[in-house]
C-alpha cells in the first residue's frame, strides 16, 4: 500500500488517504489528528508538497484501508487534537469512541453516557461540528426511533448508511458500486 500523500503547510501535516467514496483528507497538528473528512483542502495547500515522515498519518492510511475492507478497527492508538471542543463535548467523543463497531446508539444514550441525558440536542449538535469522521464514529448515533438522522459528511444520510452496512456486513453491500 503506497504511503499517504502528503503537505506541510504552516505546522500542519495533510495526507490523502484513498476510500471507496473518494479521497479523504486528514490535517495534523502538534496535538494530534484535527480533522478527518473528505473535503480536499484549498488548492494552494497543494504547492508545498513533501514526503515528511508523520507515523501516525501512516498509521491511520493503514486504519483506513483495513476499516475500508470491513475489518472492526480500534482508532484508539492515534493521538486526537481536542482544540476548540468543549468539556461537555469532549464526553460526548470520548463515549462516541466506544460505539462497538457495527453497533449504534441512540443521541440519549449517547447524552446519559456523556452526563446529561437530557442534552440529546446538544449531542446531536456536536455529532453535526464532528471534524474526525470514522475515528469519531458519529455515523453510529441515531433517532430515539433507531431511524439515520443527519450526517455531515459528503452523501449525508446515504453515506452514514453504507458505513453502518460495511460493518455490519464486514463489506460493502453488493450494489454499491453497481452501474445504473
Amino acid at each position: 500500500m503506497p504511503a499517504p500523500q502528503k503537505i506541510i503547510i504552516d505546522h500542519l501535516l495533510i495526507a490523502q488517504h484513498a476510500s471507496p467514496l473518494g479521497p479523504l483528507w486528514s490535517t495534523w497538528t502538534k496535538h494530534g489528528l484535527f480533522q478527518l473528512n473528505w473535503q480536499t483542502p484549498p488548492s494552494n495547500h497543494t504547492q508545498r508538497e513533501t514526503q515528511a515522515p508523520n507515523n501516525q498519518a501512516e498509521s491511520l492510511d493503514a486504519l483506513l484501508h483495513d476499516y475500508f475492507q470491513g475489518q472492526k478497527v480500534a482508532w484508539h492508538e492515534l493521538v486526537l487534537d481536542p482544540t476548540d471542543w468543549t468539556p461537555f463535548t469532549q464526553r460526548v467523543y470520548r463515549h462516541c469512541l466506544e460505539i462497538p463497531f457495527g453497533s449504534t446508539v441512540t443521541y440519549k444514550q449517547l447524552a446519559a453516557l456523556a452526563g446529561n441525558e437530557k442534552a440529546s440536542r446538544a449531542v446531536g449538535a456536536a455529532m453535526s461540528r464532528n471534524r474526525i469522521l470514522l475515528v469519531i464514529p458519529c455515523h453510529r448515533v441515531v433517532s430515539a426511533s433507531g431511524n439515520l438522522q443527519g450526517y455531515s459528511a459528503k452523501g449525508g444520510i446515504s453515506t452514514k448508511h453504507l458505513l453502518l452496512e460495511l460493518e455490519r456486513q464486514g463489506h460493502w453491500p453488493q450494489d454499491l458500486f453497481a452501474k445504473t
